[in-house]
């Protein structure tokens, strides 16, 4: 694999940087990913040697290929073929969130989800790594063991920050490998997931096999008690296209990364994350007022301990309505030039009886009074702003 000049300064500068991060580890929390969280560096491709790539949390496409940062090679999507609407895949959901990161390759290309922010982690101090995938049968040749794989940039020593080429862990050494459902990998699995290495043949002091041959991580931690995630060219993908010439896609989700400090999961979404309340009066349909309260939490992991669940009540008492929602099946956000919107989608009860609804509330900020709209499928409908109680979306 080529190496690019450039990316030498920057392991000298990033490796004190990678280890700054590593001595902290990761804590118990969920960061979303959006598209506009990857790391910029420019009009791709880009080389490595960028420094927002080297930012704590970031991720980026690579191409495997060159060498270089390219955030073309990949998508943000809800759907497990492409945008749209709703879920295909019979319902398959994503592990987290709505949405998932889609990788499609075809000829020689060999994309990459990758990071480099846990450089200098020992390999014996992560106690979890996992990530999901959705691997469609349609479209994606003849060979159903395919699937995106693990890799990283490996110092056996413990001391170097020189280029040892990778530790790759493949879903299909680990079997089964599923089609058309989502998947987790769990590349440690007690210690008896099985890793290759990308070079010749392993390094002493290990047993000096080829490359290809499996160990398990439990054995490596024993051959190579001191290694680590290489420092400065901390590099850490999932690969999609070893290469697959005919063609592949493959979506990815849920990486999970741990040691003793805690695990960080990373949400892959195609738009950020955003909470909603709203808790006031209104003017009622037919006079008098009704009321309006509904809570919709941020993302996952970002509301640990809070004691609300997604709802939508209202009451209006001289309409006879008394709503109060069941289940949540969607919720979206919108924003526009300072005002903020969203709209949830379910089912609930209106005085005892099954309905379903659809509620928009707009934030207006400071501007003017929050704005509520509620449908109900037995007929009932109201829209308004509110003469009382506040609307905050953010």
């Amino acid at each position: 694999m080529k190496r690019f000049a450039l990316l030498a300064v920057t392991i000298a500068l990033c490796a004190l940087a990678g280890l700054a991060r590593a001595a902290s580890g990761p804590y118990n929390t969920t960061v979303v990913v959006t598209a506009n969280d990857l790391a910029r560096c420019g009009p791709p491709p880009a080389a490595p040697s960028c420094g927002a790539a080297h930012s704590d949390r970031k991720w980026f496409f690579y191409d495997d290929v060159k060498d270089l940062i390219d955030n073309t090679m990949g998508s943000f999507v809800i759907c497990q073929y492409g945008p749209c609407p709703y879920y295909d895949g019979a319902g398959q959901t994503p592990p987290l969130g709505v949405g998932s990161v889609q990788i499609s390759t075809v000829l020689n290309r060999r994309p990459n989800l990758a990071t480099y922010q846990f450089g200098g982690i020992k390999l014996a101090d992560i106690t979890t790594l996992r990530y999901s995938t959705y691997k469609p049968s349609a479209g994606n040749g003849s060979d159903p063991t395919r699937s995106g794989y693990l890799q990283f940039n490996v110092d056996f020593t413990g001391t170097s920050t020189a280029f040892q080429r990778r530790l790759t862990f493949v879903p299909r050494n680990n079997p089964p490998v599923l089609q058309n459902d989502w998947q987790e990998w769990d590349a440690i699995n007690s210690g008896n997931a099985l890793w290759t290495y990308s070079g010749p043949t392993w390094p002493l002091p290990g047993a000096p096999l080829p490359g290809s041959t499996t160990k398990t991580w439990a054995m490596i931690l024993v051959e190579y008690p001191n290694s680590r995630i290489l420092p400065g060219d901390s590099f850490l993908g999932i690969r999609v296209g070893e290469p697959y010439p005919n063609g592949y896609t493959e979506n990815i989700d849920a990486f999970k990364f741990g040691t003793v400090a805690g695990t960080i999961t990373f949400d892959f979404e195609p738009y950020g994350c955003s909470s909603a309340d709203g808790d006031g009066e209104m003017n009622g349909q037919h006079g008098g007022n009704a009321h309006v309260h509904f809570h919709k939490n941020g993302c996952p992991g970002n509301d640990d301990g809070v004691e609300e669940a997604d709802n939508v009540q209202h009451s209006d008492p001289g309409s006879g309505t008394d709503f109060k929602s069941t289940t949540i099946t969607s919720a979206t956000f919108a924003d526009d030039e300072g005002r903020q919107a969203v709209t949830i989608i379910g089912t609930g009860v209106n005085n005892g009886l099954p309905v379903g609804f659809t509620m928009i509330a707009v934030d207006n900020g400071s501007l003017a009074p929050g704005v509520f709209t509620l449908v109900l499928t037995d007929g009932y409908s109201i829209t308004g702003s509110l003469t009382s109680g506040t609307i905050v979306i953010q």
